[in-house]
């Protein structure tokens, strides 16, 4: 068994392993590579400080990664593990991080990150024997936007003038990597950003990706709550994706 980082690797060779190794995840889930390039772009995932774990020179096994620093502290959040059934069993995650500390440890990172659903035991468990510990817990969500009453005085316009420390100031809780202020900014064209004005004020804002159908951001000012609102941007967001499935998370 051979490690090293994911640099000069092939899409179409992690997105092979990649689907193999969710393949009987707690939700099944197949990515395209349109999808795994999105993500890998979005997410900011850095080659260079991410592992494969190489079986006969075959790729069975994967840790993608990417570095952020904040408040003077450099974070690796760990966007994807997966090891191909094969494979499993022998330990193949901790020797990645084996491999790959040492890597980051010469980057002066701090802190590693990552995001597991719970209902996936072995993994948490494996996890917490790597030294992890759980922080805190994200609401999850999906299903399809149910049409309700919004605020009449409310005007939902396009948002592309992002005065981060005033959306800031709308939350009640840090997004999760994916919904980020360093992953979203620059904001992608891509996205569909809307803000809620009460005459010409911003009082809340959504932000939306169609190509993944995912809501990202979603916040109201704190004097504004409770005012149909929040309705009014939802409902917004149902008529630009037709009232298609959405997900929702770091509620």
């Amino acid at each position: 068994m051979e490690f090293k980082t994911l640099a000069n690797k092939s899409i179409d060779e992690i997105l092979s392993v990649f689907n193999h190794s969710f393949s009987d995840y707690v939700i099944p889930f197949h990515l395209t590579k349109e999808v795994l390039v999105s993500k890998i772009t979005a997410e900011k995932m850095d080659m260079n400080i991410s592992v494969g774990a190489f079986e006969d020179g075959k790729l069975v096994g994967f840790i993608l990664q990417s570095e952020k620093v904040e408040n003077g502290e450099k974070i690796i959040y760990n966007g994807g593990t997966g090891v191909v059934p094969e494979s499993r069993g022998k330990g193949l995650v901790r020797k990645m991080y084996d491999f790959i500390i040492p890597v980051l440890k010469e980057r002066n990172a701090n802190t590693l990150l990552l995001e597991v659903i719970e209902g996936n035991q072995p993994a948490i468990r494996a996890y917490e024997n790597l030294g992890f510990t759980i922080v805190r817990r994200l609401l999850c969500f999906n299903g399809s936007i149910k049409q309700g009453e919004g605020n009449a005085e409310v005007s939902i316009r396009d948002l592309n003038d992002f005065q981060w420390k005033l959306l800031c100031s709308f939350w009640d809780i840090e997004p999760s990597w994916q919904g980020s202020v360093f992953v979203l900014e620059p904001m992608p064209e891509n996205y569909v950003t809307l803000g809620a004005y009460m005459k010409d004020k911003l009082v809340g804002y959504i932000v939306y990706s169609p190509a993944v159908k995912k809501i990202y951001q979603f916040a109201v000012d704190k004097n504004y709550r409770n005012r149909g609102i929040g309705t009014k941007l939802f409902n917004a967001i149902k008529e630009k994706n037709g009232g298609q499935t959405i997900a929702l998370n770091n509620v």
